[in-house]
């Protein structure tokens, strides 16, 4: 694994203006597959068995100008559409994007704010302080065993005075509007037209709006939105010859359609290998938010009731259901980013930004030019490092998608119960760890293990190590 793992990170070398950065990215990748900790850099530090001297230098490999995050995922995405095996729907690629908040009480770090948890997990406090972190995946696999690949995480609060944003018309940026324009970049970058699968906080008339206007040269919409709508929304009739566009005879609540069973269709519809009944129901109205017309599904899934709402009116109910339902992959990959890489377990912070506390601020129009350049850097570091745990991650689904038989082959561990042919991300991080540390000290001929040996402690290399 380690020999096929240092062929695909060779194809990042062009993302580097200088060797030793190259380096340093290839020891991160290797160091969140093989920690067993994540006490951010210093795990690293830790389970590779590097000289401790170089921890600032790791360091400063997350701030270096020889490096920018925004080539590494362009470079990633088009890796991306060359080596995995993309679901597409209708022809377009499945992206998927949602937000997810990490608990952080740095003092000087910036970004960090209060921010509001929508959850049904008890353990979940409402408010916590932290930073929220917007990120897009794309939807790879085969239909048995779909995997969500992360490709760009940013954050999407606390920056306002960092970036200069606008939303639509030039009003202020929002976690609405930053989110719609990553996706619609990263749809860019694949050089496809693209579908995007975003929760009910994502309906609004701003991000309908956004991705309306990003057109090809063809003049098709670059990604159309699906995505659940609220249950307070309502439609229009459209009277055609009517002056008047909107008729208050003519509005639909929405869920209010459920009360008329005779509208219903039904069909059988597969999602994760289990085929289910459901009913539903299309409806095609005007939207006020968007002074224009928007799909709506109305889905009667055993016991629940939602409405989906879908960009394309050409797009059928059962593709824009099956769409919504690959929705909640993203929640896997956040929970495999988190526990398994601990890809947000960092720790950057700076001394140019005064000290925040629970009901303080941070004012960044008091900072001079090289205060507020220390800060951008600490900002830019937190999205280089959760970016590269993303790289990281995918790696491990390239394996296992690519290489199940030879992951099998290797694992010596025990699972009670084997779900799938295809493994788990967790299930290759282990192969790879127990293939690491058993040829570490031996001659190398991995130019990655070359890389790290040259790092190590002394003291370590001189004796004779037995595994």
């Amino acid at each position: 694994m380690l020999k096929l793992l240092e062929k695909i990170l060779d194809g990042f070398q062009g993302c580097f203006s200088r060797k030793a950065a190259y380096n340093w990215f290839v020891i991160i990748i290797i160091g969140f597959i093989v920690r067993h900790d994540h006490a951010g850099v210093t795990s690293f530090i830790r389970w590779l068995y590097l000289d401790p001297c170089h921890y600032e230098t790791m360091l400063h490999f997350f701030r270096a100008s020889s490096w920018s995050i925004g080539n590494l995922c362009e470079k990633w995405i088009a890796m991306a559409i060359e080596l995995y095996p993309t679901i597409k729907f209708n022809g377009r690629n499945l992206l998927v994007g949602d937000g997810i908040k990490i608990s952080k009480e740095a003092e000087k770090m910036p970004g960090v704010k209060k921010l509001h948890q929508d959850s049904d997990n008890s353990g979940k406090a409402e408010t916590i302080r932290g930073h929220h972190i917007g990120y897009v995946a794309m939807l790879v696999g085969t239909a048995k065993k779909a995997f969500c690949l992360p490709l760009r995480g940013e954050l999407h609060e606390g920056v306002d005075e960092i970036r200069d944003e606008n939303g639509v018309n030039e009003t202020p940026a929002t976690i609405v509007t930053r989110m719609a324009n990553l996706v619609i970049s990263i749809a860019k970058a694949t050089g496809n037209c693209c579908y995007v699968a975003l929760d009910a906080y994502f309906s609004t008339g701003p991000a309908f709006t956004i991705f309306k206007a990003a057109v090809d040269e063809k003049g098709e919409q670059i990604v159309h939105l699906i995505t659940r709508a609220k249950n307070s929304y309502v439609g229009f009739h459209d009277r055609q010859l009517s002056d008047k566009k909107y008729h208050e005879d003519d509005k639909v609540k929405l869920m209010d359609w459920f009360d008329f069973p005779e509208f219903f269709e039904t069909m059988e519809l597969t999602i994760y290998n289990e085929t289910k009944t459901i009913e539903f129901a299309v409806l095609d109205l005007l939207w006020k938010p968007v002074n224009d017309f928007v799909r709506f599904v109305c889905v009667k899934d055993g016991n629940d009731r939602y409405v989906l709402m879908c960009s394309d009116l050409n797009l059928p109910a059962k593709t824009i259901i099956e769409i919504y339902s690959y929705r909640s992959k993203i929640e896997v990959t956040f929970l495999f980013l988190k526990h398994l890489l601990g890809g947000f377990c960092y720790r950057f912070w700076t001394k140019s930004l005064e000290k925040l506390g629970r009901k303080k601020k941070a004012d960044l129009s008091q900072l001079n030019e090289y205060e507020f350049k220390k800060v951008s850097e600490v900002v830019e570091a937190v999205e280089r490092y959760v970016n590269l745990a993303g790289i990281a991650l995918g790696l491990l689904m390239y394996f296992a998608l690519n290489y199940p038989s030879k992951i099998w082959s290797s694992y010596n561990g025990w699972m009670r119960t084997y779900s799938s042919e295809i493994p788990s991300e967790a299930v290759v991080q282990h192969v790879i760890r127990m293939e690491f540390f058993s040829t570490v000290w031996k001659v190398p001929f991995y130019g990655t293990l070359k890389v790290l040996q040259s790092r190590m402690r002394k003291r370590l290399m001189l004796k004779d190590h037995n595994f």
